[in-house]
């Protein structure tokens, strides 16, 4: 799936700095693959098993089906310029 060129314009309608929205978009991108990674829809191999196998004349090949999912950050910067995202500045209080 190739992602689509988008223009710096349309970023900055949705957000005054560049590099904020950018940040901005890669921590919601963190948030979608954890919850994928929770919802079990991104599969993990455990090496420990497969070193326990006494036949090693055969390369080991996992049998998976590969499911194909938008990329974390398409998705991510889909949210963003649908203005499906919000955030707010966490301030530390000063004593």
């Amino acid at each position: 799936m190739p992602d689509e060129t988008i223009h710096f314009r349309d970023m900055e309608e949705k957000s005054e700095d560049v590099f904020e929205a950018t940040l901005v978009i890669g921590k919601r991108a963190r948030q979608i693959i954890a919850e994928r990674i929770a919802r079990n829809q991104i599969v993990t191999f455990d090496r420990d098993t497969e070193l326990e196998e006494t036949d090693f004349s055969e390369p080991i090949e996992p049998e998976i089906e590969y499911e194909e999912m938008i990329k974390a950050t398409s998705e991510a910067l889909d949210e963003f310029l649908n203005g499906e995202l919000d955030w707010k500045y966490s301030r530390e209080e000063t004593p």
